[in-house]
């Protein structure tokens, strides 16, 4: 039997404030949010940073 997915994007912006090496959001912030997903069910799929100073992307997905 096939399963049925459904799919969640979540972004998340960096925090910024002046110029740093790392500008993605930081750690405890992802965390908290994968978390909060993983307790309603939902799969990190993956995860995308296209350059530094744009949002994280994570995909999600779930069974329907």
């Amino acid at each position: 039997m096939a399963v049925n997915w459904e799919y969640k994007v979540i972004t998340l912006k960096h925090g910024g404030g002046g110029l740093k090496l790392t500008v993605t959001p930081d750690d405890d912030e992802a965390i908290a949010s994968l978390n909060r997903e993983g307790a309603n069910g939902w799969e990190l799929v993956s995860a995308v940073c296209t350059y530094p100073g744009q949002p994280m992307m994570f995909y999600l997905k779930r069974p329907r």
